[in-house]
């Protein structure tokens, strides 16, 4: 009988450590396989700006413009938002449309704000899936302020949204920061109202027409500290449920004289805004608005097949089938490998 000498073993001198080494080279090129899937990229939207923010004229028809990475036609939301500190506050809104070329652009009206105001510019896709923001100031017009967009602005430009004419004159008691208070359903929005200082220092609120629109409330805000301005809050999740609306901050107040009651929240629409001078509500409206509501963008959860393979606790990896492919080639490839490297012994 031949006899075993102690750490060789019948394969001979050498021949584990060849073995090793083939496992090392199988292991390696089994190794990458787990990590060929590629990650699709998702929606964006871009907004064209030089330097560190879009900078727009306090003049009519004041073009912000941008790209899309979705289908034609989709809808782009643009909303502007004075930045805290901007006296008056003000809120704008406009839609644009994405066309053939990817680009998307809206034009506002700024002739109302002042050079140096800050703002906040948000650009999202119609369902929410993609969406940007970017800091903005308002310049100084300087020589002709075009009121038309120029020629190298993406087409189609959708008209701006028709809003309600501001009514207020300049001797108005009561006037609106803004005509046009936008909020997501369930989200609240700012109402500025502004007092001239004069004989009063209150203002009553009109928003919706139960006629109309099925909802209708009626608020008196009060200017408590004597700041010529009071800020409304309007927190559409509440509205309809009981007196918690429309709040105020600082030393302002609000009490609530009438609402319709609802079951659940507001529902996305326009709501024309009425702002009284005084507290009766009963003359001419000194300034009107709009309220709008929009639906809130709902998240598209992708499902799976069911499958009687375990899942994958991470989420992030390759499907089954991928990993399936991915492994038996690579065993392919690594069995290859070994049978060279033992057919050399």
């Amino acid at each position: 009988m031949r006899s075993r000498r102690s750490g060789t073993g019948w394969l001979g001198r050498g021949r584990p450590v060849r073995i090793a080494a083939a496992l090392v080279v199988l292991v390696t090129a089994l190794a990458p396989a787990t990590f060929a899937a590629p990650v699709a990229a998702g929606p964006s939207v871009t907004v064209d700006h030089e330097g560190d923010r879009v900078t727009v004229a306090n003049g009519t028809a004041q073009v912000v413009r941008g790209t899309a990475d979705a289908p034609v036609g989709t809808e782009i939301l643009v909303r502007v938002r004075s930045t805290d500190g901007t006296d008056p506050a003000f809120l704008k809104a406009e839609r644009g449309v994405v066309t053939e070329n990817g680009t998307w652009a809206v034009a506002f009206d700024f002739a109302h704000q002042s050079a140096g105001d800050g703002f906040r510019l948000t650009a999202q896709t119609e369902n929410g899936s993609a969406e940007i923001e970017v800091d903005g100031e308002v310049v100084a017009c300087e020589g002709d302020c075009a009121e038309t967009p120029p020629s190298d602005t993406p087409t189609p430009i959708p008209e701006q949204t028709a809003t309600p004419t501001r009514t207020a004159g300049p001797d108005a008691p009561v006037t609106f920061g803004e005509n046009v208070f936008l909020a997501d359903t369930g989200g609240v929005t700012a109402v500025p109202v502004t007092f001239d200082g004069g004989d009063t220092d209150r203002a009553v609120v009109v928003v919706g027409d139960a006629a109309e629109v099925n909802y209708e409330l009626e608020a008196v805000v009060t200017d408590g500290d004597g700041d010529g301005e009071a800020i409304l809050y309007v927190d559409t999740s509440l509205a309809g449920r009981g007196g918690d609306t429309v709040s105020t901050s600082g030393g302002d107040s609000v009490t609530i004289r009438s609402e319709t009651p609802l079951e659940g929240t507001l529902d996305p629409a326009t709501y024309d805004v009425a702002l009284y001078a005084g507290g009766e509500g009963t003359d001419a409206p000194a300034d009107v608005g709009s309220l709008v509501v929009q639906a809130a963008a709902t998240p598209t959860v992708a499902t799976d097949a069911p499958t009687n393979e375990p899942a994958d606790a991470g989420g992030d990896g390759p499907g089954s089938v991928a990993v399936g492919a991915l492994v038996s080639g690579a065993f392919l490839l690594g069995g290859a490998v070994l049978a060279a490297v033992l057919l050399e012994w």
